[in-house]
């Protein structure tokens, strides 16, 4: 059936506070095969992200269903074309390694998306939790690679914005910078009461509307997409060096963007490849740019190894391939 696709509704978004964009229309044919999104405020977005195979074949979509952490991070990756990791085991200790959720997991761990919570030795995930707002907002930065402008945001700054708002005092520290830059860069939108409501779970509707304003729209806008042998699509190839570093000695140690340190963070000069950015680095797999360090200068890229050992026998490699994903 063909149908016009009018994304973004900016009266729906400012009812339920989700993405502020421009009203924009394409037409194209399309059908999914939910018997329960005909007339939703997200039809059109939902629709898209079924077209482009981002979310698949079900009878319902549920989109006033809360939206967990597992069924977000998978449709985010997916969003953004990038083909998921596919190991014999799971980074996290409450996702079994068979589990369809743990190549889609490992994936947005390695790239810095989501960081887990580590008891004792081991990363949980906990993956069936629904998000919230706040949650969902700092998910959705890092997973456009604006991680990195989004720690520039002053703190004294980002307090004022917030004291703008009835429940600005009660967003999570962790969450302030992102839901600030969020809102600075129209990401979102404060709800029509004048709230940001932090805590409130967030749906799957909603989720599905930011996956395609700002996941999926950006990347259908770049004319003849380059993709990797694995089918992952990169925006921009560089030639660099390569050395390897940990700190076994202290697992507490937080890379600069404050980010767990783990195979998958890597330093970089952040005038060559911006901090936040996602990368795909020959030999090594998906990582994040989320560190620096005083001898990481030009195109020079330093990868976090587990243990001292792999660091060293790693040494130093001229010639490698690093593709920019976002």
């Amino acid at each position: 059936m063909r149908k016009v696709l009018i994304l973004a509704s900016l009266a729906a978004m400012l009812i339920v506070g989700t993405p502020v964009a421009e009203a924009m229309t394409n037409e194209m044919n399309s059908s999914t095969p939910y018997v329960d999104i005909a007339g939703h405020w997200a039809e059109k977005e939902i629709e898209k992200l079924y077209i482009a195979g981002t979310v698949g074949q079900m009878e319902a979509f549920r989109p006033d269903d809360p939206v967990t952490l597992g069924e977000l991070i998978t449709m985010f990756v997916k969003a953004k074309g990038i083909e998921p990791v596919k190991t014999t085991e799971s980074a996290f200790a409450d996702i079994p390694a068979d589990s369809w959720l743990a190549p889609y997991a490992n994936t947005a761990y390695r790239l810095g998306i989501v960081h887990g919570q580590k008891k004792g030795s081991r990363v949980y995930l906990n993956p069936d939790k629904q998000v919230t707002r706040e949650e969902l907002v700092s998910i959705l930065v890092r997973s456009m690679g604006e991680s990195g402008a989004a720690n520039q945001v002053n703190w004294t700054a980002a307090m004022q914005t917030l004291a703008m708002y009835k429940d600005g005092g009660s967003v999570g520290e962790a969450y302030q910078r992102p839901l600030v830059y969020a809102l600075e860069h129209r990401l979102v939108s404060p709800y029509q009461d004048g709230t940001l409501k932090p805590l409130a779970p967030m749906t799957r509707a909603e989720a599905a509307t930011y996956a395609a304003l700002h996941l999926l729209e950006p990347k259908s806008k770049t004319a003849a997409p380059k993709v990797l042998a694995n089918g992952t699509a990169y925006r921009q190839k560089l030639t660099v060096e390569t050395t390897a570093y940990c700190f076994a000695s202290d697992p507490t140690v937080l890379s600069y963007l404050e980010y767990p340190l783990r195979p998958g963070i890597v330093a970089v000069d952040p005038s060559v490849i911006p901090l936040g950015s996602h990368l795909y680095i020959d030999g090594y797999g998906y990582a994040v740019a989320a560190d620096i360090g005083g001898a990481v200068k030009q195109h020079h890229v330093d990868l976090f190894l587990p243990s001292l050992r792999d660091a060293q026998n790693y040494g130093m490699k001229q010639g490698v391939n690093v593709y920019l994903l976002d």
